[in-house]
Parts: C-alpha cells; sequence; structure tokens
C-alpha cells in the first residue's frame, strides 16, 4: 500500500507581502537621503563662491 500524501513545503520565515517590503525599503531610502542632503548642501555651498554684486556705483 503506497502512502499518497503530499509533503508540506516549509513556511516562509517572514511573511510579509511584496508591497509592505517595497514600502520598508522605500522608507529607509528616504531617510537614508534626507539624511545626506544636508551633507550634500554644506559640500556644494562652500566650493560655489558668494555672489557678486553686478551694478556697483
Amino acid at each position: 500500500m503506497s502512502d499518497d500524501r503530499r509533503t508540506h513545503a516549509p513556511t516562509p520565515l517572514l511573511k510579509t507581502r511584496p508591497a509592505t517590503m517595497l514600502t520598508a525599503i522605500g522608507l529607509c531610502a528616504v531617510i537614508i537621503v534626507m539624511q545626506l542632503v544636508p551633507d550634500i548642501r554644506d559640500m556644494t555651498s562652500s566650493r560655489v563662491p558668494a555672489p557678486v554684486a553686478a551694478g556697483t556705483r
């Protein structure tokens, strides 16, 4: 007599939906960008000379 029962696949460790995972990754990326923007502004503003007054009399 043969055993016709199907074996169960192992349950995944993380049970997150793709949309939830993409949202989490997107939020992490936004936080990283927000932390880097002030540093980038400081680097670029130190390289650019102050604006020169065009019409000095």
